[in-house]
């Protein structure tokens, strides 16, 4: 009985046949089938809620807000490249198969270009580790001077290695080789290497899937979450100092202003991510990335004003005889609301007309001058408190600086402001210019042709 196609067959190429297959479906999954689940699973919500019963709705909404839905993608596609990487090693009768296994789960992160660079700091300190152990075993032999001088050596190398946390790696690899006992062969040196590589590949193909999102859109993403958490702050604070507030309430304000430094460094690591990434890819231009970072900045400052603002307010229902805030300044914060609340919709939402979306910020930020104008006039002539006004001032100017930032016109803006550096360009700009340049070949090369 002749053997089965799969019997037959290279490992090698069964494994690199999975692989790509495992690729095309992680993509089409991401792009594709994600969008349409993801459309279905809030019409079929929205069409369920209402029938559903008060107790069932309050546990379910307690429920989904005490799990993390990244922390739930990340474990099932932990899970499932330990699967793959393990089937893989079998598959090719690497003797390391446990090891493929660990090294893909921990190299499945938010985008591929993650998993490559941590994963190729893995795969260094693991040679790094295999070494220190068979050159120090050899020289002390088995005993305690010589665990202490591959823990220590590890360490050392590692960090010379500019592994970062990667370091302890090597110590432990360097450790983990005693397991299998004096002699290292060859062989194994390279199965575990091989190993490795593997589970970086499988944890490279599914990483995608852990966001659903490229390291671009994150980063679109994670500033227009920031701009939604400013412009909902400040909408709060205009109402508030609109209908009166006392110190409690001040408080919170204050507090969740404080808590946009989190989500301001969420947005800042998203963005460093795809200049990481936008360095030496194909797809990502860096044309793209330059106003990221530049929004960036511009969120960094909204920050940091909303913060002056918001103390401002605490200050004056904290402090005793300390003047009040005049109801005159709601409108005007609540104006400063809407123009962050659009700058988010222009950073969010991939189907709007990009253009459009501009000249409804650029109008939104005409009213708020406006707003700002009416506001002061306002203040001066019927007030006449030195303190109030002084308030005032501090509010408006941190006003006048959100609105300059949204604008890009502040000077700020400009100051220490991070230049990217040269990458390789994307497919896009490389074709055009492979093309034009073959072109302008054949056509000064033809006359010399015909003589």
């Amino acid at each position: 009985m002749s053997e089965s196609f799969v019997e037959s067959a290279d490992p090698v190429v069964i494994v690199g046949a999975g692989l790509a297959l495992c690729a095309l479906v992680t993509a089409v999954l991401r792009r594709k089938v994600k969008p349409v689940v993801e459309a279905v699973g809030r019409d079929a919500l929205a069409l369920l809620r209402p029938h559903l019963p008060a107790g069932l709705r309050r546990v379910a909404r307690r429920g989904y807000e005490r799990i993390d839905p990244a922390t739930v993608r990340s474990t099932l596609v932990a899970a499932v490249a330990a699967g793959l990487a393990w089937s893989a090693a079998e598959t090719l009768d690497i003797v390391g198969a446990v090891t493929a296994s660990i090294s893909a789960m921990l190299s499945v992160h938010l985008s591929a270009h993650a998993s490559v660079r941590d994963g190729t700091k893995r795969l260094v300190g693991t040679l790094a580790g295999i070494g220190i152990a068979v050159a120090v075993w050899g020289v002390f032999g088995p005993s305690p001077v010589s665990i202490a001088v591959i823990a220590g050596c590890g360490l050392v190398v590692g960090r010379l290695l500019l592994l970062g946390d990667g370091a302890v790696a090597v110590s432990a690899t360097s450790l983990g080789v005693l397991v299998t006992g004096s002699v290292i062969t060859e062989s194994y040196l390279w199965e575990r290497v091989g190993a490795t590589g593997l589970g970086i590949v499988v944890g490279m193909i599914l990483s995608p899937l852990v966001g659903g999102m490229t390291p671009l859109e994150r980063a679109h993403d994670k500033l227009g979450r920031l701009s939604s958490e400013i412009a909902r702050l400040l909408g709060d604070l205009g109402a508030g100092a609109a209908r009166g507030y006392g110190r409690d309430q001040a408080t919170q304000w204050l507090a969740r202003s404080r808590r946009l430094g989190e989500s301001l460094g969420e947005a800042v690591d998203a963005v460093e991510d795809l200049d990481r990434q936008a360095r030496w890819s194909l797809t990502t231009p860096l044309a793209e990335v330059a106003p990221v970072h530049h929004t960036c900045r511009v969120l960094e400052h909204g920050v940091h004003q909303v913060n002056s603002v918001a103390r401002t307010l605490f200050d004056a229902a904290a402090t005793p005889h300390c003047p009040g805030v005049p109801d005159d300044i709601g409108p005007l914060l609540t104006a400063a609301s809407e123009a962050f609340a659009a700058h988010a919709r222009l950073e969010t939402d991939p189907g709007a007309d990009t253009t459009e979306d501009a000249d409804s910020l650029e109008d939104l930020l005409d009213d708020l001058r406006e707003a700002r104008q009416q506001t002061l006039r306002k203040v001066r002539t019927e007030i006449d408190d030195t303190g109030v006004l002084v308030l005032t001032g501090s509010i408006i100017t941190d006003i006048d600086r959100m609105a300059g930032s949204l604008e890009r016109s502040a000077p700020a803006l400009t100051v220490d402001a991070r230049e990217t550096g040269p990458g390789i360009p994307a497919v896009s700009e490389v074709v055009p210019a492979v093309r034009s340049f073959w072109e302008r070949a054949v056509t000064d090369g033809s006359p010399r042709r015909k003589r």
